[in-house]
């Protein structure tokens, strides 16, 4: 998950020697235990198509943390990127980089990052891959983003 090793023990799920988080434990488990079968990528959904109610909630956890740091993750992309299994790809909206995550083998991210310009704050967008929620339920979805999100900000102050 998010370029990180997790070993399936009947004692738990370990990361590096150690029981995992039970956030990461939660989500992996609930990806192991769904009915998904095939990746559907395209298009790509935000939290509030698949819940069908927009998510603010997402939007103050996930999405304004990483703006705070857009131009930093832009600028050191090419460190970071493969570390959580992730690549650069096309801006769906032109924003400044666009970037595709396999945070698990059936289930992608897409973050878009736009930094500050003259007339415009930057901004972040994270979106989902088509059936996200045939994989995860949608709590933990956001679970996944936030994990996301807090392994790259913490790469972002290692490297």
């Amino acid at each position: 998950m998010l370029g990180q090793e997790y070993v399936i023990r009947h004692e738990g799920i370990v990361l590096h020697g150690k029981q995992a988080p039970e956030v990461h434990a939660a989500v992996i488990l609930d990806y192991l235990l769904s009915s998904g079968t095939t990746l559907d990528l395209m298009p790509w959904r935000t939290i509030g198509a698949i819940a069908g109610r927009p998510s603010p909630e997402f939007r103050k956890r996930v999405e304004l943390p990483l703006v705070n740091y857009a131009a930093e993750i832009i600028t050191r992309a090419n460190t970071l990127l493969p570390m959580v299994n992730a690549k650069t790809v096309p801006s769906l909206i032109g924003s400044d980089m666009a970037i595709t995550v396999q945070a698990l083998p059936k289930v992608y991210l897409h973050l878009e990052l736009s930094q500050e310009t003259q007339d415009f704050p930057p901004e972040a967008w994270v979106l989902f891959s088509h059936n996200a929620d045939a994989f995860l339920p949608i709590p933990r979805l956001q679970s996944l983003a936030e994990v996301f999100k807090d392994r790259l900000l913490s790469l972002l102050r290692i490297y």
